[in-house]
């Protein structure tokens, strides 16, 4: 149900953002996403977990809309509780889904929004899981 209620809000402000913001902004976000690769690697669903949310939390920062950030990550923290406290995550997915934003910013820095829609609406379905 989290899930669901994340893509609901996130969804929509994903995709505007990818119209409006210039290519240099998403440039700025690469570090981030590559963390949340890197802390998918090493197996550490805690870490994975914080670096995850540290990356959707930057990108909804681009909204400028302070509330929508802090909804956003608690709902997310909450729909990532079972990950962060225990094995349920396999690397295999982390490392999927941190593959995911970092082919998503590459979308964006191309422009090619018809990409990055696809890509987070699928990011998004995949949390649905």
């Amino acid at each position: 149900e989290l899930a669901e209620v994340r893509a609901l809000v996130e969804v929509p402000v994903w995709l505007r953002l990818a119209r409006a913001v210039p290519a240099g902004r998403w440039v700025l976000l690469r570090p981030l996403a590559q963390a949340t690769a890197a802390a998918a690697r090493t197996g550490d669903p805690a870490n994975y977990a914080e670096c995850d949310r540290a990356f959707h939390r930057a990108v909804l920062a681009l909204s400028g809309n302070e509330q929508l950030v802090a909804v956003a990550d608690d709902l997310h923290r909450r729909s990532q509780w079972p990950l962060a406290g225990g094995p349920v995550g396999r690397p295999a997915d982390l490392s999927a889904d941190a593959a995911e934003h970092i082919a998503l910013l590459d979308a964006l820095v191309a422009r090619d929004l018809t990409a990055a829609q696809s890509l987070v609406r699928a990011h998004f379905a995949a949390t649905e899981d």
